[in-house]
This record gives C-alpha cells, structure tokens and sequence, in this order.
C-alpha cells in the first residue's frame, strides 16, 4: 500500500492510505479516523512510496466523502498532472499496459 497524507485548509493532517487512482485524481481510505474538510477545499495531498524515500506531493481538491462501515473515504481531484517519472507515473503506466 501506499501511504497518504493530507494537509487541511486548518493545519490538520490526516493519515491513511491509498485506495484507488488514476491520472485525474485519488480515492484514499482513512480507517476509522475522521477527515472534516469541505468539498471543494484545497489540500496538499503527499503520496509515499513503500519501496524507498520518494513522495510525491501534489494539490488536490476535496470531491467527496463516504463513512462505509465505520471506514471514512475520501475523493480527491488532482490539480495537475502526476509528474512524470515518479513511481506514481510508473504504476501507472505499467497498470495500463496490463489492461
């Protein structure tokens, strides 16, 4: 898995994983924790790769928000492209030559 982190609008930073992705944007899973900020807002979303130190760091906008089963999700829109060359780039790259 990749871990995920958010900065709110507030200074609050929450921690959770990532769920989902594609060029566009990012679905992540915060477990049972809650995540209060407003659809819409704008948030610096930091992806870390599990197989070294890369992070890849990005602008994101708060699309939605879904509590399942106790487990907070939340959709994000990417502001910009993910950067080429990143280990983000390469999955998926890599995942859409598998499709």
């Amino acid at each position: 898995m990749v871990r995920a982190e958010i900065d709110g609008p507030d200074g609050t930073l929450y921690s959770g994983q990532l769920w989902d992705i594609s060029r566009s944007g990012a679905a992540i899973s915060f477990g049972r924790k809650t995540f209060e900020v407003p659809k819409e807002s704008e948030v610096q979303l930091r992806l870390r790769s599990r197989h070294g130190p890369e992070i890849v760091a990005m602008l994101s906008s708060v699309r939605w928000m879904d509590v399942d089963y106790g487990a907070t999700f939340v959709g994000l829109r990417f502001s910009s492209a993910i950067q080429s060359g990143t280990f983000l780039d390469t999955f998926l790259q890599a995942n859409a030559e598998i499709l």
